[in-house]
């Protein structure tokens, strides 16, 4: 599956995150020197992202890695061979197994697993055969409540209405224009939008910044942060108000109505406007346009979820938003996604039986957290790393993240990482992480391995408001050889080496079930893609005989009518979710009450002294923590700004380029001042997955600052998930050189 390498053009497409644009990449001297989008693709349209197209940058890095590295005793890494770094990996792995029992070891998969979608199979596989269960990912930190939500709510076996002709869209916390995998399709966003709503759909956006997308909205509902769950409230209590709902869709598959009635009538309108400081017909206005809408989707984004205690819940009533107006596909529809790559699913008119969603399996020993539909909560992981006993984890293997900057609570993270026996960090750059680790392992970049779409094959099929408005699907080549004279491996490399060196056996999971791999000869990518797609709904050489990659309808798939007997139904009164919103409820109406005039200040949740609220937001140029080391190239500034509004800076006597520090409760962090007159008095705005390790503060205008600092994992998290405040963080603003 290799090309030749030439001074030429090849279709291809991008890997940097779950959008996977069709590229044309540009090669010269046996590297990949541009690349452009495909303008006569018919789904994408051209469609790249700035990130993206400096993908050849990143490959380019002069400070990539080359070979991989041992750390000394003094704290700086020596090159070592890769070979020679597994055997000794395996053999302290094997020594920390045999002392402390597999559940000393953690695996930790970051998002730049989806490059390879090979790695994070084998990763898993290999540590399952080690027999731990300490196995961590981004989900918990970033957007935990969605799964656990879906367990309390149930699941719908068919999808919902997404892209297929809205009538209506509401994003919540998202900005999908700037990051875009939630909220509009993946293929190319804007032009999606502008088609939809010149055929009359209207966009809701509820978000405290006015973001790039809630400029293109027909309502923007600039609230107060932390507010996202009280207008949820209100708008499905306009809805019940206003007879807005589907009655024979909850009549039939629906329980608990009466219950979530009951529980949101206590937001009224003009109490819930008051609070979160918009205007009462405007709320209206946005239930009506979701509720009198034919057809619609609704989606919550990363700052909701990041706002730690309620995250869940935020996630619950947007289910229930989409479920009383019954936006669900039914018995008949076609389903315009059914995917190409994954197996065929069987999709009907009817819910599944309810899962548990949190509190089983793994229980860990801190803050009584355990098992949830989301994963081991990531924000508990540096604390069991710290706390000695029986049960302590004593080694991390992290591949595709960069932890130091991209979990909760940095300092922590750093103790973690120091107090560790053992850290192995698979990268392609000394990251912050990799300076900490004891072995970096040094892999190839993606245009210099194979890839495929299986892992964002069935997006659209699993939340509201992601993934592909059809069936694309790539398979494609290696590009070009590792630079060189290096030494580099796929990411998947170093699990079969470790298996292999451990005696541990590795499986791959397909249609025909578990199939284990031959331990004696190592696979090439394209046999373990072709093993993990056995039984795809589009075989993988029609995929593959398509350079870089194609639309795959197939034979149209459609939902099936429930079966005889069927008795499941989608459950909008969880008990817990009602209680959590009886006791929203209480706070917020006396937190109302106890202000002046029933005229409240803001959401009374995180209460605090401190003058402003940090609340997250994404950039163009970075995905999560990758790119950071090239967006000076991108955009001519390599740091995040903590963006203000101009009367608060005024206020402060700073100006754009000015430097201050962000002082929480927990941390206190650099930063560089921008002004964003679409922001709200009162907040800071700044990216995360930024900066380093407090040793490198004096470069905060190369770097940017770390607001992970700011957060503490244990001061308030989410019961059922464990996620910790992330935004909606108080902080002061204080100038640099002030005490």
């Amino acid at each position: 599956m290799r090309l030749e390498m030439a001074s030429s053009t090849h279709r291809t497409y991008c890997r940097l995150c779950h959008c996977a644009c069709p590229i044309d990449a540009e090669i010269e001297d046996g590297r990949v020197v541009r690349v452009r989008g495909v303008r006569d693709d018919d789904l994408y349209h051209g469609y790249t992202c700035s990130k993206g197209r400096a993908y050849p940058a990143m490959h380019a890095d002069p400070d990539r890695l080359l070979h991989s590295r041992k750390r000394r005793a003094d704290g700086s890494h020596a090159t070592i061979p890769v070979e020679q770094a597994m055997d000794e990996i395996a053999e302290r792995l094997s020594s920390i197994v045999a002392a402390h029992g597999p559940r000393s070891v953690a695996l930790y998969l970051g998002t730049q697993c989806a490059a390879h979608p090979a790695t994070g199979a084998l990763a898993r596989g290999w540590h399952a055969a080690l027999g731990s269960e300490m196995y961590f990912t981004p989900i918990t930190i970033d957007q935990p409540g969605k799964f656990v939500a879906q367990a309390m709510h149930g699941v719908w076996k068919a999808p919902p209405q997404n892209f297929d002709r809205p009538d209506a869209i509401v994003i919540i916390g998202a900005n999908p224009l700037v990051a875009n995998h939630m909220g509009l399709p993946c293929s190319n966003p804007g032009r999606w939008l502008k088609e939809q709503r010149a055929r009359g759909c209207q966009l809701v956006v509820i978000d405290p910044r006015r973001t790039e997308t809630a400029r293109q909205a027909d309502l923007h509902l600039q609230v107060r942060p932390g507010c996202d769950a009280i207008v949820q409230a209100a708008m499905l209590r306009i809805l019940f108000e206003e007879d807005l709902v589907d009655h024979a869709f909850l009549a039939e598959e629906v329980e608990g109505v009466e219950a979530l009635r009951a529980a949101v009538s206590p937001f009224t309108a003009d109490l819930v406007a008051r609070i979160a400081g918009i205007a009462t017909e405007d709320l209206e206005r946005a239930a009506r346009i979701w509720g009198q809408a034919a057809r619609g989707y609704n989606v919550v984004g990363t700052g909701p979820n990041m706002n730690g205690p309620g995250a869940t819940l935020i996630e619950y009533l947007a289910l229930c938003l989409t479920t009383i107006c019954g936006r669900w596909l039914r018995a008949g529809d076609r389903v315009l996604n059914p995917g190409a790559l994954s197996t065929p699913m069987n999709y009907k008119a009817q819910a599944n039986p309810r899962r548990p969603a949190y509190d089983f399996g793994e229980q860990l020993r801190v803050r009584g957290l355990r098992d949830s539909t989301a994963g081991l909560p990531t924000a508990a992981l540096a604390e069991e790393m710290i706390l000695a006993g029986e049960g302590q984890i004593r080694a991390l293997v992290c591949v595709g993240g960069n932890p130091i900057n991209a979990w909760p609570d940095q300092a922590r993270t750093l103790e973690a990482l120091e107090a560790a026996e053992l850290v192995v960090q698979i990268d392609a750059k000394m990251s912050e992480t990799a300076r900490q680790a004891d072995y970096v392992i040094a892999t190839r970049m993606p245009f210099e391995m194979p890839g495929m779409t299986l892992l964002v094959d069935n997006q659209s099929v699993l939340q509201p408001g992601y993934g592909f408005p059809r069936p694309f699907a790539a398979i494609a080549p290696a590009l070009v050889e590792p630079p060189e004279g290096s030494e580099l491996i796929e990411d998947w490399e170093l699990f079969y080496g470790l298996a292999q060196r451990m005696g541990l056996g590795l499986a791959i999971g397909n249609k025909r079930g578990i199939q284990p791999l031959d331990m004696r000869r190592k696979p090439t990518s394209e046999e373990l893609f072709r093993a993990m797609t056995e039984g795809s709904r589009i075989p993988f050489d029609e995929v593959a005989g398509v350079e870089g990659g194609a639309v795959f309808d197939g034979e149209p798939a459609y939902v099936a009518p429930k079966d005889p007997g069927c008795e499941t139904r989608l459950d909008v009164g969880n008990e817990e979710m009602m209680a959590d919103l009886g006791a929203l409820a209480d706070l917020e109406i006396g937190h109302a009450a106890e202000t002046e005039g029933g005229a409240s200040t803001g959401c009374s949740s995180h209460p605090s002294s401190r003058a402003f609220r940090l609340i997250s937001r994404r950039t163009a140029e970075v995905y999560n923590s990758t790119g950071v080391e090239i967006a000076g190239q991108v955009t001519g500034r390599s740091f995040n700004p903590a963006f203000m509004c101009p009367e608060d800076a005024a206020a402060l006597g700073l100006a754009p380029g000015d430097e201050i520090a962000l002082l929480s409760d927990h941390g206190r962090v650099p930063a560089i001042v921008e002004i964003d007159r679409h922001l709200r008095p009162g907040l800071v705005s700044m990216a995360h997955g930024w900066g380093g390790a407090p040793d490198r503060d004096a470069e905060v205008r190369s770097l940017g600052g770390n607001t992970n600092r700011l957060a503490s994992t244990d001061a308030a998290w989410d019961r059922y998930t464990g996620i910790p405040v992330m935004s909606n963080l108080p902080v002061d603003v204080i100038a640099s050189d002030a005490t």
